[in-house]
């Protein structure tokens, strides 16, 4: 009986042994796999700072690309810094200096109808009609004299020869400068009278606007003129700084 004992003990053990071989032999198997899948990805990609990642390097790239600033810009970088700005905004407000006086074009719009300078024996006219309402600030060291400037019209849309057939030598609305290029009286909208006072150092003088007939022989619009294709040039005429000028570009100013 002993003997038979034994014998199935020796059995036993024997198959114990190979099935703790055979678990060893997957466990093993398995390991081997996992870390050669791990040294994979590891050697596919690039290591990072921590903290980081592939995404908000490639984030910060872009930006950095976006807002590096214009090194060649030189000359007009005023009117250039002051166009981005107004860009904006839902209407722009180029301001630019001139002989001690800061021109802000406040806005630009497009009449069918010369009412707004109708007074005494006046009489209102269907039209088309540029209105531009400025502000000027002295923001010079003297006084500054307003008839020493001349505020003109340009576009290429402009036959400024045209202008003497209506209106004469009375230039209010709009007179002959060169080919495509009128000339107006600065006017007040209070009195709707020309200006032409003296301003104090630090002084501010709103509700200033300019009128031009864009089409002084029709009452038609002229469609050859445009906010794209049309600018504000403020000449000095007398005085010290004669001769210079600067220029507004119409472009997204909106109409009433």
């Amino acid at each position: 009986m002993m003997r038979k004992v034994d014998g199935r003990l020796r059995i036993v053990a024997v198959v114990f042994a190979a099935a703790l071989m055979l678990l060893l032999v997957v466990l093993t198997g398995t390991s081997c796999g996992s870390g050669k899948k791990a040294d994979s990805s590891d050697s596919s990609s690039s290591k990072l700072p921590p903290g980081t990642t592939e995404e908000s390097i490639s984030s910060t790239s872009t930006t950095a690309a976006g807002t590096l600033p214009d090194s060649d810009d030189t000359g007009s970088g005023t009117e250039e810094a002051t166009t981005r700005t107004a860009a904006s905004s839902s209407t722009p407000m180029v301001a630019l200096d001139l002989a001690g006086a800061r021109f802000t074009l406040a806005s630009a719009e497009r009449k069918s109808s010369n009412e707004d300078v109708v007074s005494g024996d006046n009489r209102e006219i269907n039209g088309d009609y540029m209105e531009l309402e400025l502000q000027v600030e002295n923001v010079g060291t003297d006084l500054i004299d307003l008839s020493d400037f001349s505020f003109r019209l340009y576009s290429p849309g402009i036959e400024a020869d045209e202008y003497y057939d209506y209106y004469g030598d009375t230039g209010t609305y709009g007179k002959y400068i060169a080919s495509h290029t009128i000339s107006a009286s600065l006017l007040d909208y209070a009195s709707l009278s020309g200006v032409n006072y003296l301003m104090k150092i630090g002084e501010t003088v709103d509700d200033l606007f300019l009128f031009y007939d864009l089409n002084p022989n029709s009452t038609q619009l002229n469609t050859s003129v445009t906010k794209d294709n049309s600018k504000l040039i403020i000449k000095k005429i007398s005085g010290s700084d004669y001769g210079d000028y600067i220029e507004m570009g119409l472009i997204g100013y909106p109409d009433e």
